[in-house]
């Protein structure tokens, strides 16, 4: 029997809430940068407002979509059929002919569609993941509806346009933009019950269109409920100014703080993420961007081995382009959603013959004015201490299920500080005694979380 894309999906998303994105706006103080495009279409960094909504709920398993729409519908429906076959899940495209209304309307909209719990979120809000996968785990728990609600209002761009939530421990009490005493901001990520719907029937009966009246009918019957997002990203888009801030919010995002070290962190991150923010526009896609970080290291080794004094400056520069372009490949994987495994497992692959080019360029260029056996004994052990770094942090998350230890010596084995030292030594003609320190402090750093596993098994 032959099963189709759409009936595979459907039997899973049986399980799996469905989420309803509000699109159907005309974002007129977007128009001067958008080129008058319905607002979902802006594009950030690579992808739209609306597709980064879609693949940031597929990141969490969602796989049905319901999109309300209504300015220029007649432009939506055809992205939305083609973003459909693209990403091979369903998505819906639901028509509102009275969008003006508000999103209340829009909500309302999807009603049809909708029988059991369901994402209902903003297609003009960035945001991370992991907000909604709260959500979905909270949601497990309770019948009530769910608001994910930041408590640092300090931290939201226009806050006078913002809905303000008041709470009484987790339970929201009051929402709506015109409050001059809150506890949090609406994030405008939900959890739903089919009872909004009904909610909403009953303020729509009163004349009243928007989302928040239809809210505060669940707050009167305590059915509505907070989960606050901590320190989580997330950004509503609604003006040039929101759209640039929101594009350097999600640039920053793109940070890993429990993984690199001190030299990614502070010199490779802030240049890699201007990188970044160029070929997320190009048609490059990661793993093309970790073959380019490869070349351009074995382009440093290669310059290593010419020996003069000129060329193992420029070799130094090279190599540390290299490794801050290996920065790339993971930022612009996460920035449209391409992450993988393999795409990590190949980047690892990659950087240990980019490791061993360049141990053997910064060799061959010092043993040509040392021709002694005892240069390429000293790059055999630099080149283990830099493989063998690698390979422990692997063994040591697969053997104990936890990070490496992250001390200092545990910072002596991180390639980002590796590759910076060789730099440094470059520049003042010493790349090779350099190197030799580097493989050095890489094996004591491997005996410290050898010791460290020890322990731990202890």
């Amino acid at each position: 029997m032959h099963i189709t894309v759409e009936t595979a999906i459907q039997t899973i998303t049986n399980t799996v809430p469905p989420a309803v994105i509000l699109a159907a706006g005309e974002g007129h103080r977007l128009n001067g940068v958008n080129g008058g495009s319905p607002k979902p279409l802006t594009p950030v960094l690579g992808l739209t407002l609306l597709e980064r909504a879609i693949l940031s709920c597929k990141e969490v398993g969602i796989l049905e979509f319901y999109v309300v729409i209504g300015y220029h519908a007649d432009k939506m429906i055809p992205y939305l059929d083609a973003l459909e076959q693209r990403l091979s899940l369903l998505i819906k495209p639901v028509e509102n002919p009275n969008w003006r209304e508000g999103n209340g309307s829009s909500t309302l909209s999807a009603a049809p569609y909708i029988s059991r719990p369901f994402l209902l979120l903003m297609c003009d809000h960035l945001f991370d993941p992991a907000i909604l996968q709260l959500l979905l785990t909270t949601g497990n728990n309770t019948a009530d509806c769910l608001l994910a609600v930041d408590r640092h209002t300090d931290r939201v761009f226009d806050l006078d346009d913002a809905t303000k939530v008041q709470l009484d421990g987790d339970v929201i009490t009051g929402i709506g933009k015109e409050k001059d005493s809150f506890d949090a901001v609406d994030t405008g990520l939900f959890l739903c019950q089919p009872s909004l719907f009904d909610a909403l029937e009953v303020a729509k009966d009163r004349g009243q269109h928007s989302l928040s009246a239809g809210l505060v009918e669940l707050i009167r019957s305590r059915e509505f409920r907070a989960v606050t997002i901590g320190e989580r990203f997330w950004f509503d888009v609604d003006t040039p100014k929101s759209l640039s801030l929101a594009k350097r919010a999600l640039l920053q995002s793109l940070s890993k703080p429990d993984e690199d070290g001190f030299i990614s962190r502070y010199l490779n991150r802030p240049v890699s993420r201007r990188i970044s923010e160029v070929l997320v526009r190009t048609p490059i896609n990661p793993n093309g961007i970790s073959l380019l970080s490869l070349a351009v290291g074995i382009v440093g080794a290669v310059m290593f081995c010419l020996g003069e004094y000129i060329w193992t400056i420029l070799a130094g520069l090279v190599i540390q382009l290299s490794s801050i372009v290996d920065g790339c490949d993971g930022e612009v994987a996460r920035l449209r959603f391409q992450s993988s495994k393999f795409g990590g497992w190949f980047d690892t692959i990659l950087d240990r013959y980019a490791d061993t080019a360049i141990v053997a360029g910064v060799s061959f260029g010092y043993w040509l004015a040392h021709p002694h056996a005892a240069v390429w004994l000293g790059a055999i052990f630099t080149l283990t201490g830099f493989i063998m770094a690698s390979y422990t942090k692997k063994e040591f998350v697969i053997r104990y299920q936890s990070k490496p230890p992250s001390g200092l010596f545990g910072k002596l084995i991180k390639r980002d500080l590796r590759i910076f030292a060789i730099m440094l030594g470059a520049v003042v003609n010493l790349p090779y005694e350099i190197m030799l320190l580097v493989g050095l402090l890489s094996h004591v750093g491997i005996g410290w979380v050898l010791l460290k596993g020890h322990r731990q098994m202890r």
